[in-house]
């Protein structure tokens, strides 16, 4: 598997204490969910953190881009951080029921959607502010394999703010 996680050499906000099996466990049942295996994986060789791949493509225009959408993190998981969070931010948030959170920052939300399933669920991007939702993915395994990085520079004439994207 190619590196999934941002090696930062300053802190990482998103990374949580390691974790083992029995804790991935105990987290699906207070869930009431099945995580997907990959996300397993993932969480298991890194707790949460920055991830190498900042996009998802998307066909969707959005409040971040009319092409993609942003993904720089994946939450981890703690008794009362990162994916154990969802209930609490779902209703802060006025989100949908039914959702683990496993990236965002309030305005805009990624989530494994579990609304129609216990288990594979397929992967939702919400926008607060817009009030949209649309799945980006069937699985969080087809959602992993298709982030990819998008570096974003100043354009020299961005006195507005504007950014260039460069792929």
């Amino acid at each position: 598997m190619n590196p999934f996680w941002e090696i930062e050499e300053e802190e990482n906000y998103y990374k949580l204490e390691k974790i083992h099996g029995k804790d991935i466990a105990k987290a699906e049942k207070k869930l009431g969910v099945i995580l997907p295996d990959k996300y397993k994986k993932l969480i298991l060789e890194q707790n949460g953190g920055y991830t190498v791949h900042n996009a998802f493509p998307t066909n969707h225009s959005n409040s971040w881009a009319e092409d993609h959408i942003q993904f720089n993190h994946l939450l981890g998981i703690s008794e009362d951080e990162g994916i154990m969070d969802s209930a609490y931010l779902i209703k802060e948030w006025e989100l949908p029921e039914g959702l683990v959170l496993i990236s965002g920052d309030g305005h805009t939300w990624v989530a494994m959607d579990y609304r129609k399933t216990k288990k594979n669920p397929p992967i939702h991007y919400f926008d607060v502010e817009m009030e949209e939702d649309f799945k980006l993915a069937d699985s969080f395994d087809e959602f992993i394999e298709g982030l990819y990085t998008v570096e974003y520079t100043v354009d020299d004439e961005a006195a507005e703010g504007e950014y260039e994207i460069l792929k």
